[in-house]
């Protein structure tokens, strides 16, 4: 597969609190991303450029690493099937990935460390399209019995939802590194809707009925104080106001990692999933959360 020269504009930055800068206007035209970064190992702050753009197949290795942070150990087998599916649908959805100033190398090295250069996703995938796939057959065969065991109100909803033939279902996979900043989310949401909108009037099977979400949370484990639950993408607590059901199931019988950390180095806390289901319709309230929060 080709790489497109097509990139997505999310503004520029140039402030110390490594957070983005977003131009409404530019949002579908070439991106120059800088941020202020720390240099963990020698304490320096450096600036790092950032672009981007859609998925292609370079990108395969770092797309598997971003969805094994949000799966675990869910789907592990049916990984590399999902990020081949993702990076072929280049139409819709981004990559955000450093740019090497020294591009113009022939090193191989270099070409080899770019393919893990992926430091944010934002897609949708249609998981009632493609249920012949075995990915997204695990991945719903996933969300039914999660469902069924944590919510109790209604432990079949999941299931009716995505065995229901008039039903188009969108999962969403909106993952990042803890260290890139939630001002992304804005640009990054509103070029996801532009791509749905066109897919759509190319005759693609992007008219969604209903949109998915799997956000990464934490608390603190019972019987400590506070068990307020938090979100490592602070914006999707934003989304959980408008979603039509949620449900909580806990990863803390499975390793955890989030860019070179742990959930809980020190055992204080709990790794979970929070399932969201929304109306297609959502994702415009979704922009307008963003909007308003900024």
């Amino acid at each position: 597969m080709k790489m497109s020269k097509e990139t997505r504009n999310f503004g520029k930055e140039n402030e110390v609190d490594e957070s983005y800068d977003s131009n409404d206007e530019d949002d579908e035209t070439e991106l120059e991303e800088n941020m202020i970064t720390v240099d963990e190992n020698v304490g320096k702050v450096i600036n790092v450029a950032f672009e981007a753009r859609p998925p292609n197949s370079s990108d395969f290795h770092g797309v598997k690493r971003l969805l094994q942070q949000l799966f675990v150990k869910s789907i592990n087998e049916e990984l590399s099937e999902l990020a081949d599916l993702i990076v072929l649908q280049d139409f819709v959805g981004c990559v955000l990935k450093q740019i090497e100033h020294d591009s113009d190398s022939d090193d191989s090295d270099s070409d080899e460390d770019g393919d893990d250069n992926v430091y944010a996703l934002n897609t949708v995938i249609n998981i009632s399209e493609h249920q012949n796939m075995a990915c997204v057959e695990k991945i719903n065969s996933f969300l039914m019995t999660t469902c069924k065991d944590n919510f109790k109100t209604e432990p079949d909803r999941m299931r009716k939802l995505l065995e229901d033939p008039s039903k188009q279902v969108g999962l969403m996979l909106t993952e990042r590194f803890i260290n890139i900043p939630s001002k992304v989310a804005l640009p990054s949401y509103r070029s996801l809707r532009n791509d749905i909108e066109k897919a759509v009037a190319n005759k693609k099977k992007f008219r969604f009925t209903n949109l998915i979400l799997i956000s990464k949370t934490y608390k603190l484990k019972s019987g400590q104080l506070g068990e307020e639950l938090h979100y490592s993408n602070p914006e999707e607590e934003l989304f959980s106001e408008i979603c039509e059901f949620s449900y909580i199931y806990s990863v803390a019988d499975q390793r955890d990692t989030l860019t070179e950390g742990e959930w809980d180095d020190d055992g204080d806390y709990e790794a979970l999933r929070k399932v969201m289901v929304f109306d297609a319709s959502a994702l415009s309230h979704m922009i307008s959360k963003l909007e308003t929060a900024q």
